[in-house]
């Protein structure tokens, strides 16, 4: 089992809400094992906060607001 302080899951919510992340790049940028960014990114979609977003070739990972304001500009052309 992958254990995570509250504190880390704030530091992956706060750089979801900046962009869409690809897990690799996000464990990088926060000096953070892959496998806890991971687990935090998956109960933080368990728990509604965050998304997958493709774009069409990649899957990356976000908040759901910053998700709808890109499918919003994609929209919009």
């Amino acid at each position: 089992m992958v254990d995570y302080t509250e504190e880390d899951k704030q530091k992956v919510l706060g750089q979801l809400g900046k962009k869409t992340w690809k897990i690799p790049e996000l464990a990088k940028i926060l000096k953070m094992d892959k496998k806890v960014v991971k687990k935090i990114v998956q109960d933080l979609i368990n728990e509604g906060v965050a998304a997958y977003w493709s774009s069409g070739s990649t899957t990356y990972v976000s908040t759901k607001e910053h998700i709808e304001e890109l499918e919003k500009r994609r929209a919009e052309g």
